[in-house]
């Protein structure tokens, strides 16, 4: 007597997840890959200016250390652990500098906004009148921290990239920031990964973003602090 063995099954049959779950899935990778090429792309930036340019990449770093900005991104990236998802497999293509321009402009634009104090009031992001009530001099207090700590480091910030900054049109803003080729002149070094990564990352993005950061720079210079600046006495008898 013989048997015959069953027809295999067929994967679809046996797959618990949906077709939304693989197309989820597929947008996350998406994500996870160009994030990868992001931070890989402004860590070779970052390289490229620390063999290029040691002294200004130096003081581009004692600058920032002190910021919560740059403490937090340092905490993130240890706990994400970001530095296993750039040197993991082969490195990813490089981003152009477009890309990553184009990304960064609004959340820039926003920061801008917040620090000249053009935010929307909370009445039009709260609904509810005892909401709004508690919420409002919170936020204006923030406000006004916030515009006083990006009106500074956009400052810091414009001094120490403006010799690598974008030509001025003429109005005193930037035209915008060099296109990246594939010129071998313009050859990025390759990753390296170990102790200077997070801060390679970071001198990247000062390097491709400067120009971005000095367009919305404050026109006018920092007030000074009533607390600490001397009050001149009139003379007299």
């Amino acid at each position: 007597m013989t048997t015959t063995s069953p027809p295999p099954a067929d994967p679809a049959d046996t797959d618990p997840l949906t077709s939304t779950d693989h197309r989820a899935f597929a947008f996350l990778d998406h994500v996870n890959s160009g994030l990868r090429q992001c931070l890989c792309t402004l860590a070779r930036h970052g390289v490229a200016l620390r063999r290029d340019a040691p002294e200004r990449a130096r003081i581009l770093l004692d600058t920032v250390r002190p910021w919560p900005l740059y403490k937090g991104g340092q905490f993130l990236f240890d706990l994400m652990e970001w530095e296993d998802l750039m040197v993991d497999g082969d490195p990813p293509p490089l981003m152009s500098t477009e890309r990553m321009v184009a990304a960064c402009t609004l959340p820039v634009q926003l920061m801008a906004a917040a620090a000249t104090g053009e935010v929307p009031t909370v009445a039009k992001l709260v609904p509810g009148q005892r909401t709004t009530a508690a919420l409002d001099l919170p936020l204006r207090l923030l406000a006004v921290t916030a515009r006083s700590t990006l009106l500074g480091a956009a400052q810091d910030i414009t001094d120490l990239l403006g010799p690598s900054a974008a030509p001025d049109d003429g109005d005193g803003h930037a035209t915008g920031p060099e296109p990246v080729t594939d010129e071998p002149a313009t050859e990025l070094p390759p990753l390296e990964a170990g102790f200077y990564l997070y801060e390679d990352i970071v001198l990247g993005a000062l390097s491709v973003l400067g120009p971005l950061l000095a367009d919305h720079a404050p026109a006018d210079p920092v007030p000074s602090d009533p607390l600490t600046t001397p009050v001149p006495t009139p003379d007299g008898p």
